[in-house]
C-alpha cells in the first residue's frame, strides 16, 4: 500500500476504499452509514481499492469503476452523498444475484410497500411521514432484492431529505425530523432514525405493495389500481443491477409485481396520503 493513504473496508464489501487526506469525511460516513462497520487495514494488506477519495485544492475527488471521470465536491456532505452511490454499486457487485431498485421502501403490517423513484414526487418525505406514523423504513432511495424469495433487503443507510422541506409540513412532523437531524448542508438533511424506526442492514421482508407517486397541488387524494403490465415496465427501468441475465431479471420483476398490490397514489397533503396507504397496507 502507498504510504499516506488510509484503507478502510466497509461491511459487506470485498475491496477497500482508499482515502488520502480525507479525514474530514469520516464522521459523516460513520453517522450516515448507520450499520456499515468499517475496518482500517494494515499497511501490509495489498487488496486493491474499489474506490479512491482524496482531498485536493478543488475539493474531495473520487474515482471508481462506476465513474466515467473523477467526481469532485467541495462540501463534505455532498461528497458523502455521492460516495454512497458508489458504495451501493460496490455492494451490489459483490453480492451476485441481487436486483437493485431505485425506490423508497417502508414496512407496514402487510409487508414492504415500495415507491419507485420518480423525480420530485416526494418519496423520501412521504416515507419519513409513514415512519413518524409507525411504519419502519427499509430505504428512501435504493432497495436490493435477494435472489432467494425476492425479498427486499434493508441497507441501513440514513434517509436524506432535500431542503428546504416542502410547504404544508405539520409541526408534529417537522419536530420529528428536527429531533433526529443528522449531517446536513444547504441542500440536504440526513435523518437519524433509531433501530425501531429503520430496519438494520440485511433485514429482509416481502414486497407486498408497489405505489407510483403522483404529487400535484390541490389534487383530491386517491389510490388507484394500476395494471401490473404497466408496473412491470416501470420496474424494469428502476433496476440498475445488470450483472444478471436479462431474462432472469424480467422474470424476477414479473414475480415481484405479481405478488404485490399495485397502485398510483395521487396526492398533495401528506397526512391524507398516509391515511390512504394505511387503510390498504396498515
Amino acid at each position: 500500500m502507498p504510504t499516506g493513504v488510509d484503507y478502510y473496508r466497509f461491511a459487506g464489501l470485498r475491496h477497500p476504499v482508499a482515502f488520502t487526506d480525507a479525514d474530514a469525511l469520516y464522521p459523516y460516513l460513520d453517522t450516515v452509514l448507520r450499520d456499515w462497520g468499517t475496518e482500517k487495514l494494515d499497511p501490509g494488506d495489498d487488496a486493491p481499492p474499489v474506490i479512491t477519495v482524496r482531498k485536493t485544492e478543488a475539493g474531495f475527488e473520487r474515482r471508481s469503476l462506476w465513474l466515467a471521470k473523477p467526481a469532485v465536491f467541495k462540501n463534505p456532505v455532498d461528497a458523502v452523498c455521492d460516495l454512497i452511490v458508489d458504495l451501493i454499486h460496490a455492494h451490489v457487485a459483490d453480492h451476485q444475484g441481487l436486483l437493485c431498485l431505485h425506490c423508497a421502501a417502508v414496512e407496514l403490517n402487510r409487508g414492504l410497500v415500495i415507491f419507485p423513484n420518480t423525480y420530485r414526487a416526494g418519496k423520501s418525505t412521504l416515507s419519513l411521514k409513514l415512519v413518524a406514523s409507525g411504519a419502519r423504513l427499509f430505504s428512501d432511495d435504493v432497495l436490493p432484492v435477494s435472489s432467494q424469495g425476492d425479498l427486499g433487503l434493508a441497507l441501513g443507510i440514513l434517509p436524506r431529505l432535500r431542503l428546504p422541506m416542502p410547504p404544508g409540513i405539520t409541526p408534529d412532523f417537522q419536530n420529528f425530523v428536527i429531533n433526529r437531524a443528522g449531517p446536513q448542508n444547504s441542500r440536504y438533511l440526513y435523518v437519524k432514525l433509531g433501530l425501531s424506526e429503520q430496519a438494520a442492514l440485511g433485514t429482509a421482508a416481502p414486497v407486498r405493495g408497489i405505489t407510483i407517486l403522483q404529487r400535484e397541488e390541490n389534487v383530491t387524494p386517491r389510490l388507484l389500481e394500476v395494471k401490473k403490465s404497466t408496473v412491470v415496465k416501470d420496474m424494469i427501468l428502476r433496476n440498475f443491477a445488470r450483472q444478471n441475465p436479462g431474462l432472469e431479471i424480467i422474470d424476477r420483476l414479473y414475480a415481484i409485481v405479481e405478488n404485490a398490490q399495485c397502485y398510483r397514489l395521487e396526492y398533495d397533503d401528506l397526512d391524507q396520503a398516509v391515511n390512504l396507504l394505511q387503510e390498504v397496507f396498515g
